[in-house]
């Protein structure tokens, strides 16, 4: 897990993005094809996160069930999430989207995220 000091604010200008993505490594437990499988984000927002992992564990579109360890809860954030596309070139890993409705899972991410921009 990163600290405070490898956590940086990243967003992409030339992209429109409705959420503001926050690098930093968190662990992460899915469940693909019911085989447990854990994983380290690479950045999140409160509509989804990369993930850095083999692509080849997950299959394109897939619906993943996700605990996320926030560092301000003791209780892992339950999420689940769609797939979204493969990365195999710079960076390894996979592109997700939150799935369902705004919660207080999602609330518990977008309060991790501001307390790192500020």
């Amino acid at each position: 897990m990163g600290n405070d000091k490898d956590i940086a604010l990243w967003m992409d200008q030339s992209e429109k993005r409705l959420f503001k993505r926050l690098e930093v490594g968190l662990e992460v437990e899915l469940w693909a094809d019911g085989m447990p499988v854990k994983a380290t984000t690479a950045n999140i927002s409160c509509g989804g996160l990369f993930l850095r992992i083999n692509p080849d564990e997950i299959k394109q579109d897939d619906h993943l069930s996700l605990l996320i360890h926030l560092p301000n809860r003791s209780q892992p954030v339950k999420l689940s999430a769609q797939v979204l596309r493969k990365e195999r070139e710079e960076r390894e890993g996979v592109a997700v989207k939150f799935e369902g409705l705004y919660n207080d899972n999602i609330l518990a991410i977008e309060q991790f995220i501001k307390s790192k921009l500020h």
